[in-house]
């Protein structure tokens, strides 16, 4: 499309060009509705190939979008318009540092002074995964004020082109010369880099600011790679006399050709930077330096720190509170901070300041944790208060009265409080933004038991589903509350299952309409009368009137919303209440991956809007169809997978199983067309897919190969010992980054060795978990060693304690993560190998959803070492991943004996669009190969007693039967 001053993008209004690049070209632009201007970037036409590469980029920059940092450009918003993506950014009046050098090099104290800025801004940055890996000085500003503001975090890896065979120094440039300049050693030669190769960027520019030359130049782009990788530059004092050997120094490990002799934070290169400036600003000599570890310097890991000084500067005093402040206070933080208190935290810092109210460290700490927002409501003078969300039992921190103007607060997930005496007060859960707005007076106006949602443009990438709106949502009300046993008697007393009025749906069954008499036969309690599947006698029981109905269809669920005056909810509306990108703070506190059922709002997990219990206790029927006429189901229930919080699942209307429940809505207007549409899941068309070729595969297999180095295993303990199994945890060397891994092996005590073995790998819903200490998804494999086998189950990289801190997966990092997980799996069958009491000739895989799924790519590659597969929950990924991760590239080379088991009303991986073509792909001989699918969603644990039947009766067949 043709972009010109006066056109539109989305709800902006593009004012003038203002700069170009080979990321795209860049429009000063106009946002009327917070009355302010942005920076638009057009992204070019190549940078998004296909619609699973947008759809990655709209994820992905979402996830930029919640940087935020005093020296970093604000990623404000993310759209499409007629084939043409872009993102909206915070507009930054000043000049670039690339104009500001064409004048010469820069003052001293300057240089010194944006440096302290754009080292906090690169902390920041990793400390939440995120590496530059484009820093020079078109993508830093210098402000009117003098204050730098670095642009375009991640969006050199964001847009890498697909290429394998491009080495990544070039294609995260995309070739251009300029940057080489500032690009690592381990850039230009196509190594992994990780956040140090930013702190070279900034070593360069801190030289070229001092001396108005880049440290490496060559003719041609050869020239300068050869210059980056062996050349050392000409020393900064050699041509610029009043630089301080210190800061020559500082600049020289930046720009250590090995990483590891770099600064290995950008906070320490920053205060290094500090100490420099402050001495600069005093007017002292600046002394010859040792060390620099001090434990004052380096004590708050993950939030940049400013202006540290150490005891040759300053004496601190002897007395216990300023100790503590200046030696303990800022640990206590960091801790905090880990935990995601960052609101305890800034206390305890606050607290720190009124001892050493001069102290440049706590002071500068303090102040990197904090932004500003300005928050009003309606009616104005409301009284606001925060807290820690994961803390909902600490005191609330007063931040002021409505209309608030740039407060500062600190940058975390809050929990608000806003009260004023005419309308009482709510409790809500919003994302922190610049501009808070809340409507008490709506919110005093809902329904009882309802809380108010205001309208908004709604869009979202949906899990398994793709994109979703965009929708104009009008305001509407929600439960805040599942609906209770209590609340759904009424219906019940009212005589709901015998008034047709509210029984308006068609009844379909598959492909079959069913007379209302039909279907009403099936609405039956375990006594015979009308009421849900839980209930007795036509009532509820006794003593759980406060807790979520249960055991209810879509048609009782849509039934009783009618007889409420209500609706199920829109998709849309659910999810924008739901609030998915705050997830893994939520499901903390909610009833997810729990035991059992528990009244509404007893767990603690408030939504944006003031609801609670999306996550977990009962799953929640919605409005919308979906192909077979079946009905979306959302937010999972007390015994789900945390991951179904915010992934899908889809259910027969009729379905009438304990987990099910539901939560209406009130809507003030009509919704818009389409929001109320079936939804259409991700599809794919194996039919037409043509696999790699064996030139290709055989490359493909380099990718994984790996060398079998020592791996000094061990037995670390006995976690525990009980009367079907001795749980070890061993320990082995990795086949990548001299790291080493965990595993926990299960030894049955009702079999003989040696063993045959099972080999395990879980759900995604580990990931959610923090320690290995408390193994996940044990019920998909405990009746596996009770049968007599051995299980050994590996600490993959990115589950538990081994998960990886990365926003930004892109498609290189995936591939990554890929080969180590298995790597991982390749290596766990080579500790087996080293146990005597390990028959390594019967060996079987159990993977469970992400296993199997996944587990396709790994079983191909070793297939020679084991008799059999075990795929539960699993199937084809509908987006095509990138190459040498597809798994329609290895099922067809996949020969071994294979059990499927899959539930029938999985929407994660559906039987007609996922099962089933991985088992008709699947190159296993058509007597080898079995698939069983059970009467479930996607958890085939609810079928437990087939499930059992059925896997071991196949490690029977092709294992043996154990001695």
């Amino acid at each position: 499309m043709t972009i010109a001053p006066g056109s539109s993008l989305g709800p902006y209004t593009v004012v003038e060009q203002v700069g170009a690049g080979g990321m795209g070209i860049v429009f000063r632009a106009r946002d009327d509705r917070l009355d302010r201007d942005v920076a638009i970037k057009v992204l070019p036409l190549d940078a998004l190939g296909d619609e699973t590469a947008r759809a990655r980029f709209h994820r992905e920059a979402r996830a930029l979008a919640k940087l935020s940092q005093p020296n970093i450009a604000t990623l404000f918003d993310v759209g499409e318009q007629d084939g043409t993506s872009y993102i909206v950014m915070e507009y930054v009046a000043g000049q670039s540092l690339a104009s500001k050098l064409e004048t010469g090099p820069m003052s001293l104290r300057d240089t010194l002074a944006l440096g302290v800025e754009i080292a906090a801004a690169l902390e920041e940055a990793h400390d939440r995964g995120i590496v530059h890996r484009d820093l020079k000085p078109a993508n830093v500003m210098v402000t009117t004020r003098g204050h730098a503001k670095v642009l375009d975090f991640g969006l050199a890896k964001l847009l890498a082109p697909r290429d394998p065979s491009t080495p990544a120094s070039m294609s995260e440039t995309r070739g251009a010369v300029g940057t080489l300049l500032y690009m690592s050693p381990e850039q230009a030669t196509g190594e992994a880099v990780d956040a140090r190769t930013d702190l070279w960027s900034l070593g360069v520019l801190l030289y070229e600011a001092l001396t108005g030359v880049p440290p490496f130049t060559g003719a041609g782009m050869m020239g300068i790679l050869h210059a980056i990788t062996t050349a050392t530059p000409a020393p900064i004092r050699s041509q610029r006399v009043d630089v301080p050997p210190e800061v020559e120094r500082i600049v020289g490990r930046a720009l250590s050709k090995d990483p590891s002799a770099r600064y290995p934070t950008a906070s320490e290169l920053g205060n290094d930077l500090s100490l420099v400036l402050a001495t600069l600003s005093a007017g002292a000599l600046i002394p010859t330096k040792t060390s620099r570890r001090s434990p004052l310097a380096f004590a708050l890991a993950g939030i940049p720190a400013v202006g540290v000084v150490v005891a040759g500067f300053w004496f601190y005093q002897r007395s216990e509170h300023k100790h503590w402040a200046r030696e303990q206070a800022p640990r206590e933080s960091a801790s905090l901070v880990a935990h995601d208190r960052t609101l305890a935290a800034s206390l305890v810092l606050q607290r720190a300041q009124r001892y050493v109210p001069t102290d440049v460290t706590i002071n500068a700490l303090l102040d990197s944790m904090m932004v500003e927002t300005s928050v009003t409501s309606s009616p104005g003078g409301a009284s606001v208060d925060i807290q820690d969300y994961t803390s909902p039992d600490t005191a609330w921190y007063h931040v002021g009265t409505t209309p608030l103007s740039r407060v500062k607060i600190p940058n975390g997930y809050f929990r608000w409080r806003l009260s004023a005496p005419a309308v009482g007060s709510v409790v809500t859960a919003p994302e922190l933004t610049k501009t808070m707005h809340f409507a008490l007076d709506s919110a005093q106006a809902a329904p009882a038991g309802m809380v108010y949602a205001n309208g908004s443009r709604w869009a979202d990438f949906i899990a398994f589903v793709g994109w979703v709106g965009p929708y104009a949502l009008p305001s509407f009300y929600m439960d805040r509350h599942e609906v209770t046993n209590r609340e759904y008697q009424n219906f019940i007393d009212a005589g709901g299952y015998t008034r047709p009025q509210y029984w308006t749906e068609t009844f379909v069954d598959g492909t079959r309409e069913v007379t209302a008499a039909d279907a009403m036969d099936r609405f039956r309690d375990s006594t015979g009368r009308a009421g849900p599947s839980t209930w007795k006698g036509g009532h509820y029981p006794d003593g759980r009137g406060d807790y979520p109905v249960q055991g209810v269809s879509w048609y009782e669920a849509s039934a009783y919303a009618a007889f409420a005056g209500k609706a199920l909810p829109a998709m849309a509306q659910w999810y924008y209440a739901s609030q998915p990108d705050v997830a893994s703070e939520l499901v903390q506190l909610s009833n997810i991956s729990k035991d059992k059922v528990a009244p509404v709002g007893a767990f603690k997990g408030v939504g944006r809007f003031g609801t609670y219990d999306m996550a977990g206790n009962v799953r929640e029927w919605v409005a919308n169809p979906v192909a077979a006429n079946r009905r979306l189901i959302l937010g999972g229930a007390w015994n789900s997978e945390s991951y179904l919080y915010s992934e899908p699942e889809a259910l027969s209307p009729f379905d009438r199983s304990p987990a099910n429940g539901l939560r209406c809505v009130r809507n003030v207007e009509p919704l818009p067309a389409g929001a109320l549409a079936e939804i259409k899941p991700l599809e794919r068309d194996f039919s037409k897919f043509v696999p790699a070729s064996d030139p290709v595969f055989h490359a493909y297999e380099l990718l994984y190969a790996y060398d079998r180095t020592p791996l000094n295993a061990k037995v670390e303990r006995v976690v525990q010992d009980n009367d079907d199994w001795r749980e070890e945890r061993v320990s082995y060397n990795t086949a990548y980054g001299n790291e080493r891994m965990a595993a926990y092996l299960f030894v049955p005590k009702r079999a003989r060795p040696p063993y045959q073995t099972v080999v395990f790998f879980p759900s995604a819903r580990v990931i959610d978990l923090t320690n290995s200490d408390s193994l996940g998804d044990v019920s998909f494999f405990d009746y596996v060693v009770q049968s007599g086998r051995a299980v050994l189950y590996p600490i993959y990289q990115d589950t538990y304690e081994r998960r990886v801190r990365t926003v930004l997966p892109g498609a290189s990092q995936e591939m990554t993560l890929t080969v180590q997980r298995f790597k991982d799996l390749a290596r766990s069958l080579d500790y087996l190998a080293t146990r005597a009491d390990i028959d390594t000739t019967r060996l079987a895989y159990l993977g469970v959803s992400m296993g199997s799924a996944e587990g396709v790519i790994f079983t191909t590659l070793l297939q020679d070492r084991l008799k059999t597969d075990v795929f539960l929950d699993g199937g084809m990924f509908l987006d095509r991943a990138s190459s040498g991760r597809d798994q329609a590239d290895f099922a067809p080379r996949l020969k071994i004996p294979v059990l499927m088991v899959n539930g029938r009303y999985d929407f994660s991986f559906s039987l007609e669009r996922s099962q089933l073509p991985l088992f008709n792909l699947l190159g296993t001989p058509t007597g080898d190969k079995r698939h069983v699918v059970l009467e479930t969603p996607h958890d085939v644990r609810a079928k437990r007693p087939e499930l059992v039947r059925e896997v071991l009766g196949w490690l029977d067949k092709y294992l043996g039967r154990v001695r």
